[in-house]
């Protein structure tokens, strides 16, 4: 691999260069099976952190030095490291080093350590209808809060009528149903039970039902697989399947493992000088984690979120080369699977002020063919929007757009975008997403042809914003 020669007084140390070989190996990497997904199973997220760990430190890249943070807070009212309850997700509370309690004084000072409570699904998944077993992932699947269940029930087709805000708890756990699978109309359901911005229906129509023995909810489109409300139980295992699960079964068999755990989670922060205006900085950020292990089946990531992190490598090689003017600070978020209670993290105690950050850019699911940016904005990153459609049109190659849509809590720019900071999400849309969230995101049915094309945005962006 080809090397870039530093200037100024690091000229005589030599860079690796950023390089499309080096970004396929590292997605590469990721997704193996030795990470197990990048969760707490196995330890795949800690040692996908050790990885990125090593890259980083095999550059020369450094954390934020102290003297640089404590300069940015001078004559600042500093917040406490504390915990914080997002509304409607997980408890996040600051912990020591964990499962990294044996890491190097140079790798912890990388990290921040926070902890969260996480229902772990690693055995035996099994739906079975009338005895044929469906597939997970495929004909099903299994709802994160899900908890261990075993055993044989019989299946009932829950009238539509009863899918309504005022009556269905007490319909439900009327006793009806006590050891009944229970179907109902998932696409009614959410038509009628979403009624109000920003309730919680999990936690409201299903965590009271202690009387039912199963929820089979049955929709037009099969949900992928989420970890994002795993931080609590239902009484009663819950899947969801697509219009293939008929509607004469008679009996299902059950089989799920779960176990409520305490998994620490750690942030890998890395960071690069400004050559001109070091107090001000941009934040450049993905997320390394992923959904796991569920049942027998791993969830490899390789676009989700192996492509991102795999480009936030090479954009370090790119500016360790070639200092911006702005400082760069480079976040590798834990946790965004679980409800992006990383960036959670960083936003309510960040190591530098926020005000301090000239833009933040999440890069998500890039390793993909398409031709259109799927974005979302907080209302401040209007300018830099505007900048990288301009960068873009004056490619030799330009994406066709950046399709924007309404800002959501869909990543890891959504905290920094709640707190007024210009904030930036970026995927790309094309073949790949068929695969999202499934055992089928893998290094095969990645695409890295649209490398070249999102570096020049970032590296371009960077430097000239």
């Amino acid at each position: 691999m080809g090397a870039i020669i530093l200037g100024g007084c690091n000229g005589s140390q030599k860079t690796p260069a950023p390089s499309q070989e080096y970004y396929d190996s590292v997605v590469k990497e990721l997704s193996s099976a030795e990470y197990y997904g990048r969760s707490n199973y196995q330890n795949g997220a800690v040692k996908a952190a050790g990885f990125i760990l090593g890259e980083i430190e095999s550059l020369g890249v450094g954390p934020i030095p102290q003297s640089v943070i404590d300069a940015a807070w001078e004559g600042k009212t500093r917040p406490e490291l504390h915990a914080l309850q997002p509304e409607f997700k997980s408890l996040i509370t600051p912990y020591g080093p964990g499962r990294w309690s044996e890491g190097t004084e140079s790798q912890l000072s990388y990290m921040q350590h926070f902890i969260h409570p996480l229902n772990a699904q690693r055995g035996p998944v099994k739906l079975a209808v009338d005895g044929k077993e469906l597939r997970h992932t495929i004909d099903y699947t299994l709802k994160e809060f899900s908890p261990t269940y075993k055993g044989e029930l019989e299946v009932v087709y829950l009238d539509d009528k009863y899918l309504d805000p005022d009556t269905f708890c007490k319909h439900m756990d009327s006793g009806k149903y006590r050891n009944k699978a229970v179907v109902l109309n998932w696409d009614r359901f959410c038509e009628t039970m979403f009624t109000f911005p920003g309730i919680e229906v999990y936690k409201t129509y299903f965590v009271p039902l202690k009387n039912v023995g199963a929820l089979i909810c049955r929709g037009s489109e099969l949900l992928p697989y989420f970890k994002s409300r795993n931080h609590f139980n239902t009484p009663m295992p819950v899947f969801i399947t697509d219009s293939s699960f008929p509607m004469d079964a008679k009996r299902v068999y059950i089989e799920t493992t779960a176990e409520m755990v305490d998994n620490d989670a750690h942030n890998i922060i890395a960071y690069i000088p400004g050559s001109k205006h070091p107090e001000k900085h941009f934040i450049i950020a993905c997320h390394y984690d992923h959904l796991g292990v569920c049942g027998d089946q791993i969830f490899y990531g390789a676009n989700d979120n192996s492509s991102g992190t795999a480009m936030l490598l090479n954009l370090m090689r790119y500016f360790k080369a070639n200092q911006p003017e702005h400082s760069v600070v480079f976040a590798f978020f834990d946790a965004e699977e679980n409800n992006l209670l990383g960036s959670f993290f960083y936003a309510d105690n960040p190591l530098l002020p926020l005000e301090d950050i000239k833009f933040f850019l999440e890069l998500d699911m890039i390793g993909d063919n398409g031709e259109t940016i799927y974005c979302q904005i907080s209302d401040p990153a209007e300018e830099g929007l505007a900048m990288l459609d301009k960068i873009n049109s004056s490619m030799e190659r330009p994406f066709a757009e950046f399709d924007r849509h309404p800002l959501d809590d869909y990543a890891d720019h959504y905290p920094f975008a709640l707190k007024g900071v210009p904030a930036m999400y970026m995927e790309l849309n094309g073949d790949t997403n068929k695969n999202y969230h499934s055992p089928r995101d893998t290094y095969e049915n990645f695409y890295s042809c649209n490398y070249e094309r999102i570096f020049t945005l970032v590296t371009r962006f960077v430097e000239e914003f």
